[in-house]
């Protein structure tokens, strides 16, 4: 518990626009580098960060499949292997760098989040979509676990080999259950923002105060800085 608070107080004190500033930072790294090894410097300093935040377990994983991936790359490369697919490998390497900071942004309230998008420029249509894409991945993944445990509770997720004898069942039991649980979960949500006011047109206050710290620019310069450099590697 104590360990848990901790991690949530680092994740309180660094602002909404830091991570997306991050996760942009990301995207255009592993889509404009052309190194592998500029692309898995990068990656290791997302690594440093989400571990500095407190997050060792998904750091690793996510980056123990990284380096998975990119060796299994190079053995294909090296050897003219063709299985799996080098396409599948290349798309798991590119695409797990904006992940690792994509899940620090879910990790954030979404309160503070809409107050630090607040701070920015933009649309309130537009941040409301953002937030809603934003808070999507994290709601569906949270509703999937939540029938998972249903499904254990009820038998049909006994084994394995169960699963695999019975693909069909086992795939009704779990999307029949997510559809009806995101249509419940759309209309509170909606219900939700119209309580709260969301189509009125005053200024709206939020409950978190956002502000940038040192931290923020800190991570935001050397972010800049490396991806930058990554670039042009």
């Amino acid at each position: 518990m104590i360990g848990e608070s901790k991690k949530q107080r680092r994740i309180d004190r660094i602002d909404g626009r830091t991570v997306l500033f991050l996760t942009l930072c990301a995207c255009f790294v592993t889509f404009l580098s052309r190194s592998i090894l500029a692309h898995g410097i990068f990656t290791c300093w997302i690594f440093l960060i989400l571990c500095w935040f407190g997050l060792y377990k998904q750091a690793i994983g996510c980056f123990g499949i990284y380096l998975i991936a990119i060796a299994g790359l190079l053995l294909e490369t090296k050897y003219s292997i063709s299985f799996p697919s080098p396409l599948l490998l290349s798309m798991i390497y590119k695409l797990i760098l904006p992940a690792m900071p994509a899940y620090l942004l879910a990790k954030i309230p979404s309160g503070k989040l809409t107050a630090s998008l607040r701070k920015m420029p933009i649309p309130t249509k537009v941040m409301l979509v953002l937030i809603v894409m934003l808070r999507f991945a994290p709601t569906v993944i949270h509703e999937f676990g939540e029938v998972k445990e249903a499904m254990k509770i009820r038998g049909f997720l006994k084994s394995a080999g169960n699963v695999l004898r019975h693909p069909m069942n086992t795939l009704e039991y779990a999307i029949v259950p997510m559809v009806f649980r995101s249509l419940k979960i759309a209309d509170e949500l909606a219900a939700s923002a119209i309580v709260r006011g969301i189509e009125s047109p005053c200024k709206k206050e939020s409950y978190y105060v956002s502000q940038m710290s040192f931290w923020d620019f800190f991570l935001m310069l050397v972010t800049l800085g490396a991806s930058i450099g990554c670039c042009i590697l």
